[in-house]
């Protein structure tokens, strides 16, 4: 069987105990079938004590009845153990009290048997009642509602039925007549279970319950014994004129220790008026007085017990909904502790992961203003969180995109959308643009009205300046390409024109000549190039002539544009060169000088030591390239003279024109 809860030691009674209460426990149930011997014994024991202390009670003349205790014994036992046990119990209770009749009543035996079988047929009639709407077997009582049955079944019905019985059997005999009889009987055989029945429910409990009172407990009860000693040694000395302030130590005892302080302060009392009860025959009274006398006191019995139980039950139920109460308040006080120690933790990853992360987040209100901004947020656009935190987020968005916060408001408003993400541009401290990628979700009141928005913005600024930098670059491919396979159509022509002999060797080598500049070019990612390293770089197609080229000049850097004419005309100066002029014997030389003066550039060729120069009879593609495309590509003045001494070529331009002309495009 399993155990109840300890109750605490100053309560005396509810505690934390089990709430099978109500209902048997079908193990317990089983091993109580057969009752062991030592149990039999105990409970013989205390019915014959029970049947003494009813014989002690003063007996009104010819009716051997007052208070009959046994019977509440016989039905605690019932209402205590298992159905299938009943037997042994109530044929004990039989022996016991035919026991009796030989010890005390001397009834004929016929007729005692008959008063055993009254008592037997009240008690077993409300333990059956009681089993049903007790749930029985019980452990003790353990609300008002068991304790109101037992008043009702226990205490009217049962002594009621043994009291028609047994009174029939009085009337049969000739003792008393029934009308006489019933009512003595009726009221001593309530008294009888009122006080037997709670008692030994009480005394069993605590023995299996091990619920040993504290000195303190101890203490105060002695001073409730003490009080009710003495107040009920100076009613019934009164004549019983105050038997009225007699229940009010039992309503203390009640509601200090429950059915044990009840029980045990209802049995001192009966003890005292069953002293003050031996009394009544060295009294001047008649039959009827004493009678009279005993049905007060026994009702006086009645209405203590009868208060100090209702009074033990409420006060168990109350101290019951109080640990109910304290035990609910602590499930849900760890609940909400439990809880709060969740929030409290989400809370700090919500601030950790606001604080330290890498897009910018920030909570909008419903009017559109900044509520909360995290650093990563306030980084991006160079301000402090105070600046930020209460201003409209269209305060910091670029004018041309404002009318996309009207767009997506509209849709969140009016179509219900509660997510959205677009890019826009936001403004910098600085007034520079900061491109974000955008994502809101939107939180909503149970109405469907905007409670607030979480928005969360990457910054895609250096994507979109890449962006503008592949657009460029794509306008620009296409530009120099169109310009590319212009000149190559030109030289194509130029060279079928005038060398159509040797068309695919010469036409070769100035291809190699725009892929040289090509090369120096794309090396300096299309942009300045050192005029060195496009001589260089032009003069390198042909073998060991480096070292016969002396060049001179400060250091000039030239945009892809001059550097493609000036790589050209490079080229056709070092092929004539090569083939008719100073690099074509073994002592020849070029010098290739270059200054800045006065606004103007002015570079120079010129051969010495070579062969003998004549002028060309014709003039070929490589005179157009040194004269013509040169001058109008730099928007200078060119000059070609041959003199026997070798070819001098001159270059005189504006400074203007080593400037980068590349258009810029602006940021998109």
């Amino acid at each position: 069987m399993e155990k109840s809860d300890r109750v605490t030691p100053d309560a005396y009674a509810v505690g934390k105990r089990s709430r099978q209460e109500d209902g048997a426990d079908t193990e317990w149930m089983a091993s109580y079938r057969r009752p062991d011997g030592a149990q039999l014994i105990v409970f013989f024991g205390a019915y014959m004590f029970a049947l003494a202390f009813g014989r002690w009670m003063t007996v009104i003349p010819d009716i051997p009845i007052t208070i009959w205790p046994p019977n509440g014994i016989l039905l605690a036992m019932l209402l205590m153990q298992p159905r299938q046990s009943w037997p042994w119990w109530i044929g004990l209770a039989a022996l016991g009290e035919l026991t009796g009749n030989v010890i005390w009543f001397q009834n004929a035996l016929i007729w005692a048997i008959g008063y055993v079988a009254a008592n037997a047929a009240g008690v077993i009639t409300a333990a059956l009642l009681l089993e049903l709407l007790l749930r029985a077997p019980i452990r003790r009582f353990a609300s008002l509602g068991q304790v109101l049955a037992f008043l009702a079944l226990g205490v009217l019905v049962a002594p009621a039925i043994s009291a028609t019985l047994g009174s029939a059997i009085d009337a049969i005999v000739g003792k008393n007549a029934f009308t006489t009889t019933w009512p003595v009987w009726w009221l001593g055989d309530a008294t009888g279970i009122l006080i037997a029945t709670p008692l030994v429910l009480t005394l069993v409990d605590t023995w299996r319950e091990k619920l040993w009172p504290t000195v303190a407990q101890i203490l105060e009860g002695a001073a409730i014994a003490i009080l009710l000693s003495a107040l009920s040694l100076w009613v019934l000395s009164a004549d019983a004129n105050y038997a009225f302030l007699l229940p009010l130590p039992i309503v203390w005892a009640a509601l200090r220790f429950e059915f044990r302080g009840a029980t045990s302060a209802v049995l001192l009392l009966t003890f005292a008026i069953a002293i003050h009860g031996q009394t009544f025959e060295t009294l001047p009274l008649s039959a009827s007085d004493i009678a009279a006398a005993h049905s007060e006191l026994k009702a006086l019995i009645l209405v203590a017990a009868t208060t100090g139980l209702i009074v033990a039950a409420i006060t168990r139920q109350r101290r019951q909904a109080y640990s109910d109460l304290a035990r609910l308040n602590d499930d849900l006080e760890a609940r909400v502790a439990e809880r709060t120690s969740a929030i409290e933790a989400a809370e700090r990853r919500f601030k950790a992961t606001f604080k330290n992360a890498g897009v910018g987040i920030s909570i909008v209100s419903g009017e559109g203003k900044l509520l909360l901004v995290n650093e990563c947020f306030r980084r991006m656009l160079g301000r402090d969180v105070g600046e930020m935190e209460g201003r409209r987020i269209d305060e910091f968005t670029h004018p041309d995109d404002r009318a996309m916060i009207e767009a997506a408001w509209t849709r969140l408003t009016a179509d219900g959308v509660d997510d959205y993400a677009q890019e826009k541009r936001y403004l910098h401290r600085n007034g520079q643009i900061v491109w974000g990628h955008t994502t809101v979700s939107c939180v909503r009141h149970a109405d469907g009205s905007i409670a607030y928005l979480i928005k969360v913005v990457q910054d895609i600024t250096e994507r979109k300046r890449s962006e503008a930098v592949r657009h460029l670059l794509m306008h620009e491919v296409n530009h120099r390409s169109k310009n590319l396979l212009a000149v190559v159509q030109v030289i194509a022509r130029q060279t079928a024109r005038h060398s159509s002999d040797h068309f695919v060797a010469t036409f070769n080598e100035r291809l190699q000549a725009l892929a040289a500049n090509q090369d120096i070019l794309v090396h300096n990612e299309w942009q300045r190039i050192a005029l060195t390293d496009l001589v260089k770089g032009q003069l390198n197609h042909f073998e060991n002539v480096m070292q016969r080229v002396h060049l001179s000049g400060l250091a000039v850097m030239l945009p892809p544009a001059a550097a493609q004419a000036l790589g050209m005309a490079i080229h056709e100066l070092a092929t004539n060169a090569a083939k008719y002029g100073s690099l074509s014997n073994e002592a020849g030389r070029v010098e290739i000088s270059w200054s800045v003066e006065e606004g103007r550039f002015h570079m120079s060729w010129q051969e010495r030591d070579g062969p003998p120069v004549a002028a060309p009879e014709r003039r070929g593609f490589g005179t157009v390239v040194l004269e013509r495309m040169t001058a109008s590509a730099m928007s200078g003045e060119v000059s070609l003279s041959y003199e026997p001494k070798g070819v001098t070529w001159a270059l005189s331009c504006p400074v203007s024109v080593l400037e980068d002309t590349t258009d810029e495009v602006e940021d998109a």
